[in-house]
């Protein structure tokens, strides 16, 4: 735990050096059941959606949820603590939105989402710098400029342009968490209407996922650029 926490307020450290923040980071991990749950987090006091959580934990709060207080049942399940809603899974809901010309591009769409099937009990969320656990995604939202510093400490070591995935829907659920989770990699996401209108995503500002297997890459490029 010590250990852990160490690590993430050194990556944090770097972060902060590096790219213009309004606000922390934030590490984010999925558990399994409620004997996973570590020492230090209470049940968040209200019912909320993902992308707000993850804007509280931004400002300085560490808590963690279950299915019973995620707000949106899509977000909760792109970040697997439920199965996807049928409406949302067959493309029913954004169409009645009018986010597609018909039905079927809407299912063609919501066929590609980041979703991540196997279920958990809940998520523990924490600004990185007093995260003691080691993070499954962490996130960065930050202005376009914050981005390209990050895609640059990306290819710094690969030498491979990135590809982001992203559709203007799901962002900072299926986009910066599910995605990365999934792909062990990072992505960039533009936000979406909810985590916009809900989570106060500024008009200036984009988020970055960053799983747990990229971080130490992700810092050092940061360091050497």
């Amino acid at each position: 735990m010590a250990d852990n926490l160490e690590k993430n307020k050194k990556y944090c450290e770097v972060i902060e050096s590096k790219i213009k923040l309004d606000a922390k980071p934030v590490a984010m991990k999925l558990i399994k059941t409620e004997e996973d749950l570590p020492e230090g987090y209470d049940l968040i006091d209200e019912k909320i959606r993902h992308c707000e959580m993850v804007r509280k934990a931004s400002l300085g709060n560490k808590f963690y949820s279950t299915i019973d207080e995620q707000l949106c049942l899509g977000g909760a399940g792109a970040i697997g603590l439920r199965d996807m809603p049928e409406k949302l899974a067959n493309g029913e809901k954004y169409f009645s939105l009018g986010r597609f010309q018909d039905l079927e591009t809407a299912k063609k769409l919501t066929g590609k989402l980041s979703i991540i099937e196997d279920i958990s009990w809940g998520m523990i969320y924490a600004p990185l710098d007093e995260a003691d656990f080691e993070a499954d995604v962490i996130q960065v939202i930050t202005e376009p400029v914050g981005g390209m510093k990050l895609a640059q400490s990306i290819v710094y070591k690969t030498g491979e342009k990135i590809n982001p995935s992203f559709a203007g829907i799901q962002s900072l659920c299926g986009d910066a968490f599910a995605n990365p989770y999934l792909s062990e990699g990072v992505n960039f996401t533009l936000g979406c209407d909810g985590s916009r209108k809900a989570a106060d995503i500024k008009d200036n500002e984009m988020t970055v996922g960053i799983s747990k297997a990229k971080i130490e890459e992700v810092i050092s490029g940061l360091e050497s650029i």
